[in-house]
This record gives structure tokens, sequence and C-alpha cells, in this order.
């Protein structure tokens, strides 16, 4: 067996996710460190899209429903309503043009840090995954 096959599949896919989730903890970080710069502009960085992106047919990468408890792919047809994006405008509260949200920022670190976690434990599992194999399973 090929090597490189045998990293093909989610491995890409999970060292991508982590490298966009440590782009945005700097792009968070910076934003919380220039709360107080007058007209500073804050960033954001859509990981799901960029990881659409990265896929050959341009979309979120497929997921596995296992089980009929488990929430459906097409999420949008159990929820009523519109959902509409929000112009920064409309979070900026401040006179000196700063559109840093704080609570925003910190709420966006900790899911951020979550995900990121999650995310070293699923390869961390992989990893483990491989070891016992090339023990034998003992």
């Amino acid at each position: 067996m090929e090597s490189g096959r045998l990293f093909k599949g989610a491995f890409p896919i999970i060292e991508k996710a982590l490298d966009l989730r440590s782009m945005k903890h700097h792009l968070i970080v910076s934003n919380i460190a220039n709360k107080d710069t007058p007209n500073y502009k804050a960033f954001d960085l859509m990981v799901e899209e960029e990881m659409a992106k990265s896929t050959d047919t341009g979309e979120a990468p497929p997921l596995k429903r296992t089980d009929d408890a488990h929430l459906s792919k097409n999420r949008s047809s159990e929820m009523s309503g519109k959902i509409g994006r929000a112009t920064e405008a409309a979070f900026s509260l401040r006179g000196d043009g700063n559109s840093v949200d704080i609570d925003r920022e910190m709420a966006n670190l900790s899911e951020n840090n979550l995900l990121y976690d999650a995310l070293t434990q699923i390869i961390s599992r992989k990893f483990r995954g491989l070891e016992e194999v090339i023990k034998g399973g003992t």
C-alpha cells in the first residue's frame, strides 16, 4: 500500500481546517488588540466558505448521517424564516469609527477555540487508530 493513499481522505481536510482555524484565531486576536484604535475595522475569516473552496466540487465536505436522530444536512428545511446578513454598521455603537465589538470577538474566539480543539481530537484519534494498526491491535 502506498503511504500517499493512506493519508488521503480526512487528513488533508483536517489539516486545511486546522490552518484556517489558526488564521482565524490570529485575526480575532488582532481585532481584540485593536479594540481602542480609531477607525479600525474588524476582520473575519469565513472558515466554512474557505473549506468549501478547497473541495473539488466547491461544496462543503460531505457529511455522513449514521443515525436518524442526527441532524440532517439540509437544516434549512427544518427551520422557518429567512436569515439575512447584518451590516457592520448595525453592530458599530462607537463614534470613533472602530467596528470591534469585544463581546462578539470573545464569543468568536471561544467558538473558534472549541472547533480547533475538536479538530485536534479528531486527528489525534486517527493517528491512534493508525498506531493500533501498526502494532497489530494489541
